[in-house]
């Protein structure tokens, strides 16, 4: 499904996105920072009062920066789509104050800006390097324009969200599985997101698939640093019952945040069954165009310029899995799956590279390569709501220290202070 769309008018120029010579200019994740982290006294204005500033160069700098509004369970409400969520405009204790770390700058002792007396210094640390950067959150009586700046945007009409480092979306259909992956500008490398539950015993099963999912869109709300998407889903296991799986992705600049609820309360596993989940992405990649899987399981990236043996796939599958994804000309894409802490299942691998492949539902036939995260081992799974997160990190380049540089979000985070 090679589909080829326009770069849409309002991003950043490439430029702006990399956060030269500031103090935290090699973190590439946003900082999300409850209301309730900040003094209380500073809370309940109107969200277009405050600003973040930066100092640069001994002056205070607006920066890109949003508040979202969040409802009483703490989830980010959406400002557009079918189902739209109206807030009342004010900044609360479960609302999120958004920036990129990056756009952080030195320690700053000076004023505060003209018109906006009222200020919170927020400090950030790395852990690693002792690296500080620091901004300031300020409640103005008379605010300055907003940063010109906005680093991600979602197109309502092609379903995509779109950036300087990648496209993904929704083309063929608005359904849970989204069909669509760019690497910066370059060509489609996925047939679809597969999402695979097979359940049976004796050798009696049966799959169920992304198609068994029953969708409901609720909407997006966007802003300059990030896009918010969500949807309520279940999926159906006909006679054996449903299990829940709303949907969330957050879209960064140079990542994306994917995160699944997973209501467990009815495990097929607790009454005998066997149970496996598969969440794949199913590859349609241009074989001459040099890409290689990278993936934790094996010591180098692996050539795709021809499909891969059947005993080197084997030697990949059945390994424990954490991270995975492919390099090309254009850079790489590696997602990096979290699960639960709490979930006591096993996530292993699983590959597939055969051009005759067959495994409907799929768009194109043969597809290929296939590369998943399994989840087995659910028999001591006890019921409860679990969270399966999945970040896809969009790499200018695959180097080990690269893909370090973007998992220090997930293994590293900054250490946050306001005062």
């Amino acid at each position: 499904m090679l589909i080829t769309i326009l770069l849409v008018m309002g991003l950043a120029a490439p430029k702006l996105l990399a956060g030269q010579g500031t103090p935290l200019s090699d973190r590439v994740e946003a900082v999300v920072i409850k209301g309730k982290s900040l003094p209380p006294a500073f809370l309940g204005a109107p969200i277009a009062s405050y600003r973040v500033f930066a100092a640069s160069g001994g002056r205070l700098m607006v920066i890109p920066m949003q508040i979202d509004e969040c409802d009483d369970s703490g989830l980010i409400m959406v400002k557009q789509g079918p189902k739209a969520e109206k807030g009342d405009g004010l900044f609360h204790a479960r609302d999120e104050l958004v920036f990129m770390a990056r756009d952080a700058g030195a320690l700053y002792t000076g004023t505060p800006a003209e018109g906006c007396p009222k200020t919170v210094t927020i400090t950030l640390t790395d852990s690693q390097t002792g690296a500080q950067g620091q901004v300031i959150l300020a409640q103005c009586d008379h605010p300055p324009p907003l940063s010109p700046v906005s680093y991600v945007h979602y197109d309502p009409n092609t379903r995509t969200a779109i950036t300087d480092r990648y496209r993904l979306g929704w083309h063929m259909a608005p359904v849970y599985y989204y069909d669509y992956i760019t690497v910066k500008d370059g060509p489609d490398l996925l047939d679809r997101l597969k999402v695979r539950c097979t359940v049976g015993k004796w050798n009696i099963n049966y799959t169920f698939n992304e198609e068994h999912f029953h969708y409901q869109f609720i909407g997006f709300t966007q802003g300059p640093v990030r896009v918010f998407w969500k949807s309520v889903n279940y999926w159906s296991l006909g006679p054996l019952g449903k299990i829940p799986l709303p949907a969330y992705g957050t879209f960064y600049p140079e990542y994306v945040l994917l995160q699944d609820p997973m209501d467990a309360r009815f495990n097929p596993a607790l009454f005998g069954l066997d149970l496996t989940v598969i969440i794949a992405h199913d590859l349609a990649l241009d074989r001459t165009r040099g890409y290689k899987l990278c993936v934790n399981v094996a010591p180098e990236c692996i050539s795709l310029a021809a499909p891969l043996p059947a005993d080197k796939v084997k030697a990949l599958s059945e390994q424990n899995m954490s991270w995975g994804g492919v390099s090309g000309p254009e850079g790489a894409l590696i997602t990096h799956f979290v699960l639960d802490p709490k979930l006591n299942a096993r996530v292993i691998g699983e590959f597939r590279d055969d051009d005759q492949f067959k495994n409907p539902p799929e768009y194109q036939v043969g597809s290929s390569p296939m590369i998943a995260f399994k989840m087995i081992n659910w028999k001591n799974v006890k019921p409860a709501i679990y969270d399966l997160t999945f970040y896809h990190f969009f790499l200018d380049h695959y180097s080990i220290p690269e893909f370090e540089r973007f998992d220090r979000m997930v293994t590293s985070p900054l250490a946050v202070s306001a005062k």
